[in-house]
């Protein structure tokens, strides 16, 4: 399996492809292939600002030549998304729906803003729940997933 990383340099963000043993002490975030679906994994006690989202829908298109993939997203604790990072979420249509996983109710009012995205995008603290509905059919322009 490879992962993209995406790590800090300085004030740029950069991704590369490395494979799932190695590990980068810079990283903010991993991408890897789960066959039906793209996962994003964000690094504990991030801020995630518009250098990271443009940095990981570079990183999701790439692993999707063949067309839009669901992605799941994990988030852990995180600091904080800024107002620049909260825009280009709500517009990206990089993936073809969007799960986003947090580990309590925190997470989800952090994120509380994904009810506008331009694609369907739910928030889970199960995985295996965003997993179902993230690889259920999807018919072309349903909505009916966001919440």
């Amino acid at each position: 399996m490879t992962n993209t990383t995406g790590e800090a340099d300085d004030r740029t963000r950069s991704w590369n492809i490395v494979t799932s043993t190695e590990q980068l002490s810079l990283s903010r975030y991993a991408l890897s292939d789960d066959e039906g679906f793209l996962r994003l994994q964000w690094a504990s006690g991030v801020t995630i600002e518009a250098e990271d989202i443009h940095s990981t829908i570079a990183a999701v298109t790439a692993a999707s030549p063949q067309g839009k993939r669901p992605l799941l997203v994990e988030i852990g604790p995180m600091e904080r998304i800024t107002p620049e990072a909260k825009q280009l979420l709500i517009e990206d249509t990089c993936s073809a729906r969007t799960a986003v996983v947090g580990v309590d109710n925190v997470g989800r009012v952090i994120t509380a803003f994904n009810y506008k995205s331009a694609t369907p995008t739910r928030y889970f603290v199960v995985e295996a729940d965003a997993i179902a509905w993230l690889t259920e059919d999807i018919h072309p322009g349903d909505v009916s997933g966001r919440s």
